[in-house]
C-alpha cells in the first residue's frame, strides 16, 4: 500500500478508500484520522464514500444458494447408494466411502454458507450502523430532539417506538460525557433509538433497539473504518455506541447505560 502523499494537503481520493476499508498501515490509518478531526472536505467525501460502499453491498452482495444447487447434490447421493440385493441371508450394507465423501461435503457446503451468510449480513449491519453515525457528523444534521435533560429526551420516544428505556441522569454518566439529544431511526426495518453523546468533545452514537428482533446484532465486529463499535445487552434491549473515542471511555459509557436499565 503507497504510503499518504505527504506533498499535498490532502489524502487523495485512493489512500481515503483505503482508509475506508481499512487497508491502511496503524501510522497510515492513524494519519487519517487525525487529517479528518479538522478537515470538513475529507470529511464529507468519507461519508458519502461510506454511504455509497454500503448501498452498494446491499444491492449487490445478496446471496441465497439456489436450491438446484442442493438437488443436485441429493440426486448424486442417490446414485451412489447400493443397489439392493437378493439373497437367502439378509446382509448389511454399508454406504460407499464415495457416499460418505459426498455426504461430509454436502454438510459443510451447506454450514460455509450459512456462515458466510450470517458474516456478510453483521458486516452489512455494522456498515449501516456507521452510517448512521457519520450522517450525524454533518454540519447540516440536526438532531430530531435537542436536549441534555433525560426528562426531555426519554419522554420524547413515547408512542414512537415499541418499548422504552431508561437513561441515567447527568450525575450517572461518566465524566466529561454529555447527552446532546435523539433521534428516531429505523435499522434492519426496526424502529430505534439513536442517542446523542459527546465524550471529551468526541461524538458518540448509542442505539437503543429490541433484541427480539435484532437477534444477530450480538456478532457485530468490534471495529469498523477506524470506529469502534461496543455492543452490549440487557434481556430486553441492545446497546449499541459508536464512536472513534477512546475505547474505555466508550465502554464506560455503554455500562452506565445498561446499569440504568436495571431500573427500568
Amino acid at each position: 500500500m503507497n504510503q499518504i502523499n505527504q506533498s499535498t494537503e490532502h489524502p487523495g481520493p485512493d489512500e481515503l478508500s483505503a482508509f475506508l476499508d481499512g487497508e491502511l498501515s496503524p501510522s497510515e490509518q492513524q494519519g487519517v484520522e487525525q487529517h479528518l478531526a479538522g478537515c470538513h472536505v475529507c470529511t464529507l467525501f468519507v461519508l458519502s464514500t461510506t454511504q455509497l460502499k454500503a448501498a452498494t453491498a446491499r444491492a449487490g452482495h445478496r446471496f441465497t444458494a439456489p436450491s438446484e444447487a442442493f438437488a443436485r447434490v441429493a440426486a448424486q447421493l442417490h446414485l451412489q447408494q447400493p443397489q439392493s440385493e437378493t439373497k437367502t441371508t439378509a446382509r448389511i450394507y454399508s454406504i460407499r466411502p464415495m457416499a460418505w465423501a459426498a455426504f461430509a461435503a454436502a454438510i459443510l457446503l451447506v454450514v460455509s454458507l450459512l456462515s458466510w451468510r450470517q458474516l456478510h449480513q453483521t458486516n452489512i449491519l455494522a456498515g449501516e450502523l456507521l452510517d448512521q453515525h457519520l450522517a450525524t457528523l454533518s454540519t447540516a444534521a440536526t438532531p430530531q430532539v435537542i436536549s441534555t435533560d433525560r426528562h426531555t429526551v426519554k419522554p420524547w420516544f413515547q408512542g414512537r417506538l415499541p418499548f422504552s428505556f431508561n437513561l441515567p441522569d447527568a450525575e450517572g454518566l461518566p465524566s466529561d460525557t454529555t447527552l446532546k439529544g435523539a433521534d428516531l431511526i429505523y435499522f434492519n426495518n426496526q424502529p430505534a433509538a439513536l442517542l446523542l453523546f459527546t465524550i471529551h468533545k468526541h461524538e458518540v452514537s448509542v442505539f437503543f433497539m429490541q433484541r427480539s428482533t435484532n437477534p444477530i446484532l450480538s456478532t457485530l465486529p468490534n471495529t469498523r473504518a477506524g470506529f469502534t463499535l461496543h455492543t452490549a445487552a440487557t434481556p430486553d434491549l441492545y446497546v449499541i455506541a459508536v464512536s472513534d473515542v477512546n475505547p474505555g471511555d466508550l465502554d464506560r459509557l455503554v455500562a452506565a447505560l445498561v446499569r440504568a436499565q436495571a431500573s427500568h
